[in-house]
């Protein structure tokens, strides 16, 4: 009997044993996964960190060819005729396409790429203002050269004019058919608040232009009615216009622009006129030419200035 009962104690004991292995087995267990599952999580937060920086380099990456890439297009835009600043900008392009070499790479540091990005297109726009600086440069020296050329133009039709006129005027007197004035005087009027004229050698009160003059006596040429034209040329080379449209008149072969006329009666005696320019645009100062002409031919020239 005594057998049996530790029979039974024995197989108690085993089965106590048996049940704490396979309790301890199972906490082993559940602090196996706890362990894996915790690694997991953490292996999971480290990979989306590393995937968010990848993230943040790549658009920092985007950004820096993105500038670099404008500014290229910025330089191949520029157009100079200078050779210097040609040569200087293609230099900075060479630059420019090495960069972005080096960051497609990615073996360059994007914070020195971004501050070598940002040198370049200062660069750039400073070439932007030369440029812009020489082409009005160039306009500005555009339209002088078109002044001037002007100017040269009026001033040799004047010295052809004259030439022109002096032939013509030297067959007249050998013929001895011209006119001959003498004590010409010419000058710039005001006109008062009652209407009286005054000499002014102001251009700012100057109203009006009185040339006066005396023919002399010449008993070739044949009496009646003359016409005696008057040319008042202003500083610039301009002739004074008249108030009507049609000013236009005949002389040494050529037709020119007049700024008054006046018709006389000629008997072949010593006769005084005056002829008046009354155009009402506002004159300038310097000095004026005055020139009248009858029968196609200057018989006369003064000077006055305004001031």
């Amino acid at each position: 009997m005594c057998a049996a009962i530790m029979d039974q104690q024995t197989a108690a004991e085993k089965k106590n044993r048996s049940n704490t292995g396979l309790l301890l087995l199972v906490v082993l267990l559940i602090i196996s996964n706890v362990v894996m599952l915790w690694m997991l999580m953490d292996k999971k937060e480290e990979l989306a960190m590393q995937q968010g920086e990848n993230q943040a380099l790549s658009t920092r990456n985007e950004d820096v060819l993105g500038m670099l890439e404008r500014t290229l297009d910025s330089y191949d835009s520029l157009q100079t005729e200078n050779d210097t600043m040609k040569q200087e900008m293609e230099l900075q392009k060479q630059q420019i396409e090495e960069l972005i070499a080096k960051v497609k790479s990615g073996s360059y540091s994007l914070a020195k790429a971004r501050k070598e990005a940002e040198t370049l297109r200062a660069i750039m726009k400073n070439y932007v203002q030369q440029i812009d600086s020489l082409n009005q440069a160039n306009q500005a020296l555009t339209a002088q050269n078109a002044g001037l050329t002007q100017e040269l133009g009026v001033e040799k039709a004047q010295k052809e004019a004259l030439a022109t006129e002096k032939q013509t005027l030297q067959g007249r007197i050998a013929k001895g058919a011209v006119l001959h004035t003498t004590a010409i005087m010419a000058g710039a009027l005001r006109v008062r608040n009652n209407g009286k004229q005054v000499d002014t050698d102001r251009a700012k009160s100057a109203e009006m232009v009185r040339c006066c003059f005396t023919v002399g006596v010449n008993n070739v040429t044949d009496a009646g009615d003359k016409t005696f034209y008057m040319r008042v040329i202003s500083p610039d080379g301009r002739v004074l216009p008249t108030t009507d449209g049609n000013n236009r008149f005949s002389f040494n072969g050529v037709e020119g622009e007049y700024s008054a006329k006046r018709e006389v009666n000629y008997q072949n005696e010593s006769l005084d006129a005056c002829i008046f320019w009354t155009g009402g645009q506002e004159l300038r100062t310097g000095t004026y030419i005055v020139e009248v002409y009858e029968g196609g031919a200057k018989v006369s020239e003064t000077k006055f200035d305004l001031k």
